[in-house]
């Protein structure tokens, strides 16, 4: 299976192929999986005091603020003041209830990349996102549903793997999709990969209750926002992912 794979926020192809090598290993020494990684389309710069933990540049990502001079209302700025509340759902609203800019013409752009990627490269079987890149992920995933409900195209993307994410955009509103507030559902097959240390593990599992229940795995590897690389670790996920694989080509 041919997976896309996009990268966090102020990550690289670059980055993401070495942070998911143990990953792409185990799939690739059965031939369960390919991997095309890319780079998102917009420049960044880390919010102030995370610059180490993003490592060196280049820095990408996919969605940014439509006005570039908002640094304190960007969404992603607040990752330093990240909300607790009683559930996934109100700690995302939270999070998101006021002074956020606007990043519409942006998540288009984006969207439209990835389209235009799986035109040339594809078909992609599957999808996988890291951080931001599960938020894009999920959010095209939708816009993919949409093209069939409208159009009567077939989506390409059979599966996808998010790690650390956040919930999709609603391809009208262009809202944070909530499960106790929308009827949008991703319908295809999904696997979770979360922390239980995240501090943003809200994200993970407001995400997780976007997805169609039925056909959603949840995988906890026990650490923070990062993917794993122990070796049994690795080798059980993997486990994970090709029963998923061998339940979509059934």
């Amino acid at each position: 299976m041919k997976f896309l794979c996009l990268p966090g926020a102020y990550g690289s192809a670059d980055k993401f192929q070495i942070q998911l090598a143990p990953l792409v290993k185990e799939l690739m020494s059965d031939d369960t999986a390919i991997f095309r990684f890319i780079d998102a389309p917009c420049e960044a710069v880390p919010p102030k005091g995370f610059a180490d933990f993003f490592g060196n540049p280049p820095y990408y990502r996919f969605i940014e603020p439509d006005d570039k001079d908002t640094e304190e209302t960007d969404v992603l700025s607040r990752i330093r003041d990240f909300p607790e509340c009683d559930t996934a759902e109100d700690t995302m609203r939270e999070l998101m209830k006021e002074g956020i800019a606007s990043s519409v013409q942006s998540t288009d752009r984006a969207i439209q990349f990835l389209f235009d990627i799986m035109e040339k490269e594809g078909p992609f079987e599957g999808i996988i996102g890291y951080s931001e890149g599960a938020t894009v992920a999920g959010t095209l995933l939708l816009h993919e549903q949409r093209r069939r409900e409208k159009a009567g195209r077939t989506p390409q993307i059979k599966c996808a793997i998010f790690f650390a994410g956040w919930p999709p955009l609603d391809p009208v509103t262009y809202a944070m999709v909530l499960s106790d507030e929308s009827d949008l559902m991703i319908d295809i097959h999904t696997c979770h990969i979360i922390g239980s240390l995240d501090p943003y593990v809200s994200g993970s599992l407001a995400l997780y209750n976007t997805c169609d229940p039925d056909t959603a795995y949840i995988f906890d590897h026990g650490k923070g926002h990062t993917l794993p690389r122990e070796k049994g670790v690795v080798k059980e996920l993997g486990d994970v992912i090709r029963n998923m694989i061998a339940e979509v080509s059934s």
